[in-house]
């Protein structure tokens, strides 16, 4: 963010760091400085909690923005070097360019800060990722990731992929769970399907074959000439949180499994 808040000052995109600093203090809550400066922008900017960093993103793009003018000698007329709109659309590109570096499940778009995906998919995301740091489900932990990579990407979203690796990140754990359960994930759910404990119930199960069978039918995902639909935004993100909400389910079932240690 200095860097770009440097380019931003030394190209006149913004007045100067003096009012650099007055929002940041605005931003943090903090008592205005009587002679605000870079030293007091850098230093605010650096303990800003991130929800604050991006209200300050936001107040960049909207407020501090400004056309930059120049006059010329020869017609003795002001000249625009840069207009408002062509400066905020400066600022905007920056910004998704640095929230994708950062990985960050948030995008900038339209002069505000959005989540990529519903809250129940972010969640959903973080109890898996929790449950994907056991050592044993690092290849499922790959694929998921690459699913998120996927569904995160704002300058190519790739929908097809999300819904490969998402499923791809199932199987890997259901393999490594349950390894005498076969090779394959409908393998896997046909061997733990029934009623007792650590088994799935036959109408769960039914919810892994179903989207195993998109990431086999749908259009672009798996194989060549596949016709079971078109991979939208939508789904892709449907599919991300289902195989989310799966893993651990698979995780939970497994832990059922193993038997309790005497004390």
């Amino acid at each position: 963010m200095l860097h770009l808040l440097y380019r931003l000052v030394a190209q006149q995109y913004v007045e100067d760091w003096t009012e650099v600093a007055r929002e940041i203090q605005r931003i943090a809550r903090v008592r205005p400085d009587l002679r605000p400066s870079r030293e007091s922008a850098e230093e605010l900017l650096a303990d800003l909690p991130w929800d604050k960093v991006f209200d300050f993103c936001e107040r960049l793009y909207s407020h501090l923005a400004r056309a930059v003018y120049r006059y010329n000698e020869q017609t003795e007329e002001t000249e625009v070097v840069a207009s408002r709109t062509e400066v905020q659309d400066y600022i905007a590109s920056e910004l998704r360019v640095l929230f994708l570096e950062e990985h960050l499940a948030f995008e900038f778009a339209k002069g505000l800060v959005h989540r990529r995906g519903r809250r129940i998919t972010a969640d959903r995301v973080v109890r898996a990722e929790l449950v994907l740091g056991d050592p044993r489900l690092s290849a499922a932990r790959t694929h998921f990731n690459k699913a998120l990579r996927y569904f995160r990407s704002v300058s190519q979203p790739d929908p097809e992929n999300v819904v490969k690796e998402a499923v791809c990140a199932v199987e890997a754990a259901a393999r490594t769970l349950f390894p005498t359960g076969g090779s394959t994930l409908g393998d896997v759910v046909r061997s733990i399907t029934g009623s007792g404990l650590g088994q799935l119930p036959k109408p769960i199960a039914k919810t892994f074959d179903g989207l195993y069978g998109f990431r086999s039918g749908g259009v672009g995902v798996g194989h060549g000439g596949a016709a079971g639909g078109a991979v939208t935004k939508e789904l892709a993100e449907y599919a991300l949180s289902v195989a989310a909400s799966q893993i651990v389910l698979l995780v939970d079932l497994s832990m059922a499994l193993e038997p309790e240690v005497p004390f």
